[in-house]
């Protein structure tokens, strides 16, 4: 678990104009939730942020007028057309509480159904996860290599210790699919095979006909 430092200031005042005037000054306003009973109002550099962000940080230290405050993200809001950061929700972590939490995943390997010619098909790139602060991890590593052609990998399947994966066990994760062209042979192999019968059956029935 890597450690994203931020400075961030305290703000006063809410509304569109006061976020306005904050991003106009190179600053994106923020809540902090969750540490006392009343959110804690901030700003934060927006370059500061853009360039954290770009890494994998699970954990993020506020520093707000140099108190530090452990949290992770919990919300960021964007800008429809130009994808600006508009707005950030930080929720405050505690040492031995378990939180929920939405981290990505990364595979690794190269699967053998790949290398037969089959089509890796990553569904889930995040996973939701159930963990200790301490245990946060910044990625998900699934390791892929054994996947055959058909196969996949589903929630069930997956165990780390330090933190419970979420979600229904069924899910997808990731899997290797024939590819196209075997996919179409098959398809008109079935027709066909679909189609016989009913040959077969029409003749017999004109016969008792006539």
């Amino acid at each position: 678990m890597t450690e994203l430092k931020l400075a961030a200031e305290k703000r006063e005042g809410i509304g569109k104009s006061v976020a306005r005037k904050l991003r106009r000054g190179g600053k994106i306003p923020a809540v902090l939730y969750g540490e006392i009973e009343d959110p804690i109002k901030i700003a934060i550099d927006e370059h500061d942020l853009n360039v954290g962000l770009r890494g994998h940080h699970s954990v993020i230290v506020l520093e707000i007028d140099g108190e530090p405050h452990k949290c992770i993200i919990r919300d960021v809001q964007y800008h429809p057309v130009t994808s600006r950061i508009l707005h950030v929700d930080f929720m405050g972590i505690k040492a031995h509480e378990r939180i929920q939490m939405e981290i990505p995943v990364e595979f690794e390997g190269k699967p053998e159904g790949v290398k037969e010619g089959g089509i890796f098909d990553e569904i889930k790139r995040i996973l939701e996860i159930s963990v200790l602060p301490e245990n946060i991890p910044d990625v998900i590593k699934i390791n892929v290599d054994n996947l055959e052609i058909g196969q996949s990998i589903r929630i069930k399947d997956l165990q780390f210790d330090g933190f419970d994966v979420l979600g229904d066990p069924d899910d997808v994760i990731c899997r290797v699919e024939a590819p196209r062209g075997a996919e179409e042979v098959e398809e008109e192999e079935v027709e066909e095979e679909e189609m016989e019968p009913e040959v077969i059956s029409k003749g017999k029935e004109d016969k008792e006909e006539e």
